[in-house]
């Protein structure tokens, strides 16, 4: 008897556990059809008004699009292996040209696709503004499981420009919270890589959680491979993953910080070592020395100041969130918020800065206010008669209709047909690799940055200021476009000698070349004038000789960078050698983008200078025996052939130490990933088959 009722225990509370089981799928299997169906509403608005992107490419030259479409389209195998890039600032390694995610993404794109590398790079474009909104539904669903809140800040940030209102970029209007602001810097300016690195930041976050709350190495491993994706994507990223660690360290259980912070800190070192490849340390010191030679950029005691007011900010909050509620996704959502407003608003409002490049920050600021915004709005209209928030619902339907259509009119303006070939800078790249081939070129402005998207030019410019690696390169720029004065004409002419620039180009005030770097573009007009259209001008620089390389006396190698514009001595002296007949005329040829060969004749005494820039990388074999090769004070290479006679030289890039070391610990920390993601979802599959096993037994 005792038996039987003990059975027939078990057997109801059996039955009540499986009734229990059933309801609890039956919401979960709601909850999941209420997100996806907010998602695909979510995903047909963003396709819906960015499409044009997936179509021609409308090439706004004042943008930067053409820097990663030439990446894009002339990095070959630096994808793979090390590889120099001559086309800017007198080269480079590939690694430093820019963070590579987008243009990798835009080359594959090509090569699957079989379109033109300009609308590969739309369709690029295109897919990470659409990504944004949803890695921010994909994270606020699932961290609050609130669908219908979480769908209205998606639809928000959207459909809005809120840092319009609190930080315009000019005058302020009410009006501009309707401003496509995300949708006008990606399709017409320059941002597609710092969006790229934006949408994934959601992504990051929620699988961070996810590993912090579950302990579970498969959520660790994906935060790891999110993060290595931003890193390879822009430098924001980065940045902005540390500012959201910081933020969920600060806000989960106290007990647990310090494990967190060592799991987070895991995750970020492990996501850097899959990037570092790419991203090697050099990158990041390079972007600190630029920012640290920027007056603009570097800091300040006013910069104390900045940090000072964002501490008090953040210890507010966090007395008031304190008191008002005890909900740690409240707590991290609006301190995430503040830091990420404390970057712009100490510029624009107090005129100090704490981080490079402050402005660019509002992009982050539009996503991180999403969410608590949609969140005090629920809580708002909780409060209100039900009749009060029908009509309010309505209202919201209608603005958001309203402002779809609003959009997609906009973006089909942004993104209007362009003939590209009617453009000066493609007019201008087309011509100097017809006339000028192998030649160096000083670019202005635009034509510069788009100059490599139409042809394998080699540029003194070009390259991108805030991760530049040969600052001596990087000063004498700077003189030849900003400085003026009664002396600065002849000091430009011998910076473009001293560099190797056959023909410089000059873009008049009412040229149709964008940016119009020049202070005085006049003070080029002795020079002979080689082509014009559209207001820029080429004009021929009197070289000796087009050729790269040279032989001169070894004391007339520059010793050390100039100072200043003044400080000139040495690099005239240097281009008095450049331009002596008795010596020998030596020739260079690039067999491909990592091998020159040099032939000349050199004598005791004399040395070859090399105008490329300098990199550990690169090696040197005279007549086939090794030679060091130096770094002279502009930034370029020199050697001592000791040869009496005929010198065949042999130069061959191959990364350096640092990079190869950097690429074997990517590839490794790649391969780890693969095997580590690989065994946890078979443990978890042997798992769930004996859970599985387990309740068959149970339950006959």
């Amino acid at each position: 008897m005792a038996n039987h009722t003990f059975a027939v225990t078990t057997a109801l509370c059996h039955a009540d556990l499986f009734t229990g089981m059933q309801t609890t799928l039956a919401r979960r299997g709601r909850e999941l059809w209420s997100a996806a169906c907010y998602c695909a509403i979510l995903i047909w608005i963003n396709v819906y008004i960015a499409r044009d992107f997936f179509a021609a490419h409308t090439a706004h030259m004042h943008s930067m699009h053409g820097f990663w479409i030439a990446m894009a389209k002339r990095a070959g195998s630096g994808w793979f292996h090390p590889t120099w890039w001559p086309y800017w600032d007198c080269g480079i390694p590939f690694e430093a040209a820019y963070q590579p995610l987008v243009p990798a993404l835009t080359a594959a794109w090509v090569a699957l696709g079989s379109i033109p590398h300009d609308q590969a790079f739309g369709c690029v474009s295109g897919f990470f503004y659409c990504l944004a909104p949803i890695s921010l539904f994909a994270m606020g669903w699932t961290l609050t499981r609130q669908a219908g809140t979480t769908f209205m800040a998606a639809l928000f940030y959207s459909l809005t420009s809120i840092t319009q209102l609190i930080l315009p970029d000019g005058r302020f209007r009410l009006d501009e919270v309707w401003h496509a602001r995300r949708l006008y810097i990606t399709a017409v300016w320059d941002e597609t890589p710092h969006l790229a690195a934006l949408s994934l930041l959601p992504l990051a976050i929620l699988c961070i959680v996810l590993a912090l709350q579950r302990r579970s190495r498969i959520w660790s491993l994906g935060a790891a491979a999110v993060v290595a994706l931003m890193a390879a994507t822009s430098a924001f990223g980065p940045v902005d993953t540390v500012i959201a660690a910081i933020c969920l360290v600060f806000v989960l259980p106290r007990e647990s910080w310090r494990t967190n912070a060592l799991r987070i800190a895991g995750i970020g070192a492990f996501g850097y070592l899959m990037a570092v490849g790419m991203v090697p340390l050099s990158v990041w010191v390079a972007i600190q020395d630029s920012a640290q030679y920027s007056p603009e950029e570097r800091w300040s005691l006013g910069s104390v100041t900045a940090v000072a007011v964002v501490l008090v900010g953040w210890t507010v909050l966090h007395h008031v969130l304190k008191r008002s509620t005890k909900d740690w996704r409240v707590h991290f959502l609006v301190l995430f918020a503040w830091l990420m407003s404390s970057i712009p608003f100490t510029w624009d409002i107090l005129g100090r800065r704490f981080m490079p490049q402050p402005g660019r920050y509002k992009l982050e600021l539009e996503l991180a206010l999403a969410l608590p915004i949609a969140l005090g709005i629920r809580w708002l209209m909780q409060k209100l008669p039900a009749s009060v928030r029908r009509a309010a619902i309505l209202l919201m339907l209608a603005l958001a209709a309203e402002q779809i259509v609003t959009f997609r009119q906009l973006e089909k303006a942004y993104l209007a047909p362009q003939d590209v070939t009617t453009t000066v800078e493609y007019r201008a790249a087309s011509w100097v690799e017809h006339n000028l081939p192998g030649q160096r070129v000083l670019f202005p402005g635009s034509v510069a940055q788009w100059a490599n998207a139409f042809a394998g030019t080699l540029q003194f410019s070009g390259g991108p200021w805030s991760q530049a690696t040969n600052r001596s390169q990087q000063f004498a720029q700077a003189d030849i476009l900003f400085a003026a004065g009664p002396k600065i004409s002849e000091i430009s002419l011998i910076w473009l000698k001293a560099y190797g620039v056959s023909a410089v180009g000059v873009s008049a005030p009412d040229s149709k070349e964008f940016w119009k770097p020049y202070a005085d573009p006049s003070k080029f007009d002795a020079l002979p004038v080689l082509w014009s259209d559209q207001g820029v001008t080429i004009r021929k620089v009197p070289l000796r000789t087009a050729s790269l390389s040279h032989v001169v006396a070894d004391d007339a190698i520059v010793p050390r960078r100039p100072r200043n514009p003044e400080d000139v001595g040495d690099v005239r002296k240097y281009v008095a050698a450049l331009d002596d007949p008795s010596l020998p005329v030596a020739t260079l040829d690039w067999k491909d983008n990592n091998h020159i060969r040099i032939e000349t004749t050199a004598a005791p005494g004399q040395v070859i200078s090399v105008q490329v820039g300098y990199h550990p990388g690169w090696h040197a074999t005279v007549n086939g025996e090794r030679r060091e090769i130096c770094k002279d004070g502009l930034g370029l290479m020199w050697l001592r052939p000791d040869c009496h006679g005929a010198c065949e030289i042999n130069l061959a890039y191959g990364g350096g130490l640092e990079l190869w070391v950097s690429r074997m610990v990517s590839y490794g920390a790649i391969a780890a990933l693969v095997v580590m993601f690989g065994v946890a979802i078979l443990r978890r599959l042997r798992r769930g088959s004996a859970v599985y096993s387990t309740s068959q037994a149970t339950f006959p």
